[in-house]
């Protein structure tokens, strides 16, 4: 791969471009180096699991339809061929004729919905039927570009980045990051950002479209946050252009570090946010504990 802006690359072949950093990894980086590190071994790849499926299904119902009847397996098929062959199956799952089909999904590298109630293709019609019922939300994902992967190299660090936001509105300045949560509500997705560092994720979305040369500037970065539970509630927050900046630096000071590491061949763990030379840290005592009694 090299710098650029590609809508040609599929999800497989962008991971599959372990010298290019992608979020993923750096967000690892800003927790532990020793953790980037095993990630770079290759410690945290996964084996593919089918239950994974359901946001990257919804989100091809969402934005990509087209995609999504080529992509996306449907449990309940094969559950209705099991259950014609026999009506007393009782583990439709354990049956060869599953473990079969389930075998070529994975082959064709196909989203499994499972039919399990709680991540359905029921469910994601109740959510199109949020973000269809939000007129904000409609004009949102209308004209958008869709899944670009953009590749830089970082000017100050030399590193070789990339990123593929989820939804790019070129001609507004805008991109937009899809969610899908069991709550969310504020109290809810506040957590969720700190939880997943969201900020961080989408400081380098910023950063990708601004120095690939995509867009220009980025005027306004929002999450599109789509409950999977009931009221299956669809809601746009925004990123505080105050907090970005905050954001940002905790962003930069994490491509620092790593490139630092990658010439040093050192990979700190928790030590490196000491701020001596000994790496020692300031255990911080809960307030709750101090006033344990009181």
């Amino acid at each position: 791969m090299k710098p650029g802006i590609f809508n040609d690359i599929t999800i497989d072949e962008y991971h599959a471009q372990k010298d290019w950093y992608s979020a993923s990894g750096l967000k690892l980086a800003k927790k532990s180096l020793k953790l980037f590190y095993l990630f770079l071994q290759g410690y945290f790849d996964d084996e593919y699991k089918p239950y994974f499926g359901f946001g990257n299904a919804f989100e091809l119902a969402l934005l990509d339809r087209n995609n999504f009847e080529t992509k996306v397996a449907n449990e309940v098929d094969i559950f209705n061929e099991i259950y014609e062959a026999n009506k007393d199956t009782k583990s439709p799952r354990s049956t060869s004729l599953y473990k079969t089909w389930l075998d070529e999904q994975i082959k064709l590298k196909k989203y499994i919905v499972r039919d399990d109630g709680k991540e359905s293709f029921r469910v994601i019609e109740e959510m199109l039927k949020s973000c269809y019922a939000d007129a904000v939300i409609q004009k949102l994902i209308q004209g958008i570009e869709y899944n670009y992967s953009l590749c830089w190299i970082d000017k100050e660090t030399g590193l070789q980045l990339k990123t593929r936001p989820d939804i790019c509105k070129v001609k507004k300045n805008i991109i937009v990051n899809l969610k899908t949560a069991v709550d969310g509500s504020p109290e809810a997705f506040s957590r969720d950002l700190a939880k997943f560092d969201y900020p961080f994720q989408a400081c380098m979305e910023i950063d990708g479209a601004i120095s690939s040369g995509f867009m220009p500037t980025v005027d306004k970065y929002f999450w599109l946050v789509v409950e999977k539970e009931p009221p299956f509630s669809a809601t746009i927050y925004e990123f505080d252009p105050e907090d970005i900046k905050d954001c940002w630096d905790d962003y930069r000071y994490t491509l620092h570090c790593v490139a630092e590491a990658k010439k040093t061949g050192l990979y700190p763990s928790y030590s490196q946010r000491a701020d001596n030379k000994h790496g020692i840290l300031t255990a911080k005592i809960p307030n709750y504990y101090k006033r344990f009694g009181l």
